[in-house]
């Protein structure tokens, strides 16, 4: 009992300075694992108990004590769970004298289209396994509480940094990036192998083919409207408009300008795929979701290796907000998490992305090609889409009926731009005028 007072009293130590002043996490943990790892107390807590007990005295807490939207005590602890399995990892990969060995970094994140799809696949397989048990849904649910907090500011980037992180520990395999700028430079970027039964499933209507097929979400089944507003990546705007810059306010709302803004590249996409995933809040319900944000993910972590050779610490360069839980000390609705530690190498080092397709190899996948006039790496085409205006008519049909065009479940994403060739007929209307950048 001496060593569980003293470890207890370590931890909340730990986390008053560690977590608001940024200290050094794995340190922590060992010199409060080394309290409960005494010889004349081995048989008092296993290793994987003392581990949990020191994890969970680390994790910070919200001293308010305010459940974070409906989730039941189960789910809150499923949350809780993934976080402090988030952790383990983290603390284990950098090395601790606790844990001896340490194990390579599998968060290896490649483009869906890689190895002729494999990477997706897999990603698929696991998603489909959560989604059964219903811990998808637990998942896909924290975004819903979050719109205030995770966009429309600074915090967007790290926030769905975590939210990544998070998911892919559930799954237990890496999130695949999906590099929309592919099927950008399509003639018609609606016809990419993408939408077919192989990748996400179709792009029109309710989802009924492919590994998403028949998933069921609080708005109803799933339903997509693709080509409906907005645009896919551009790559051509991202490297010369985004990675030119140096400092995320220059990428970030509210300070950044609309063409460098990495938030609206985003939009951008969720409301050219439109249908759930034009919808602020419950987008995350579909599975396109994380793929597309593993591609941001991806374009920030090339932005943050480019503010170190340019001397910059990724890790500190914050902007100033008065926006309520955008601040990097601010708790970040997933429970243990605070907003900075998405900012933080510890967690940056847990991933690697492949990098962007180049020609003329194009990650050597049979579902892209190179178009050697352009120099570019371009999306197959899949088979001619028979029901794409039946599939468009029911989508409108499926908003109406469960009154997501109304706004009964929140707004939708505000776009940045859009390409001339989308049919300018989203689900849901945009509220530009709410929103200020």
């Amino acid at each position: 009992m001496v060593y569980l007072q003293v470890a207890v009293s370590l931890a909340l130590a730990f986390q008053s300075h560690a977590w608001m002043n940024g200290g050094d996490f794995s340190k922590q943990f060992e010199e409060c694992t080394g309290v409960y790892n005494k010889p004349s107390d081995v048989n008092a807590l296993s290793m994987g108990g003392y581990e949990r007990q020191c994890t969970d005295l680390l994790i910070p807490l919200d001293s308010s004590h305010q459940r974070i939207g409906n989730f039941t005590d189960d789910q809150m602890g499923y949350i809780k769970s993934l976080v402090r399995k988030s952790f383990m990892e983290m603390l284990n990969n950098m090395g601790n004298r606790i844990k001896r060995t340490t194990k390579s970094v599998w968060r290896v994140r490649e483009e869906i289209k890689a190895r002729n799809g494999a990477p997706f696949q897999r990603y698929a397989e696991a998603v489909r396994r959560l989604k059964k048990s219903g811990e998808y849904d637990v998942i896909a649910q924290i975004h819903i509480t979050v719109v205030p907090t995770a966009h429309f500011g600074p915090n967007f980037l790290r926030w769905h940094r975590l939210y990544l992180f998070i998911l892919e520990t559930a799954l237990g395999c890496p999130i695949p990036y999906w590099d929309s700028s592919e099927d950008y430079v399509m003639k018609k970027p609606q016809d990419s192998v993408v939408w077919s039964p192989k990748y996400f499933g179709n792009g029109y209507g309710p989802v009924v083919t492919g590994p998403f097929a028949n998933f069921q979400t609080p708005i109803g089944p799933l339903f997509r409207k693709i080509n409906a507003d907005g645009s896919l990546m551009d790559r051509y705007a991202i490297i010369k408009y985004v990675l030119s810059k140096r400092r995320v306010g220059d990428i970030s709302s509210p300070t950044a300008k609309p063409i460098s803004n990495m938030e609206g590249y985003h939009n951008n996409m969720h409301a050219w795929i439109n249908g759930l995933m034009a919808n602020l809040a419950y987008s995350a319900y579909d599975p396109v979701f994380f793929c597309l944000h593993s591609m941001i993910d991806n374009v920030y972590e090339i932005f943050r290796r480019q503010q170190v050779k340019a001397g910059i610490d990724p890790a500190t360069d914050f902007v100033k907000t008065g926006q309520k839980g955008q601040s990097p000390g601010d708790l970040s609705k997933i429970n243990g998490f605070i907003n900075r530690y998405g900012q933080s190498h510890k967690l940056a080092l847990q991933v690697q992305y492949q990098p962007l397709s180049q020609c003329p190899v194009c990650h050597g996948s049979k579902d892209k090609y190179c178009d050697n006039y352009r120099g570019v790496c371009v999306s197959r085409a899949a088979a001619p889409h028979t029901n794409a205006m039946e599939g468009i008519l029911i989508a409108d049909l499926m908003a109406k009926k469960s009154g997501l065009a109304e706004g009964a479940f929140g707004d939708a994403f505000p776009v940045f731009s859009r390409d001339p060739r989308t049919r300018g007929d989203p689900v849901q209307p945009v509220m530009e005028k709410k929103y200020k950048y």
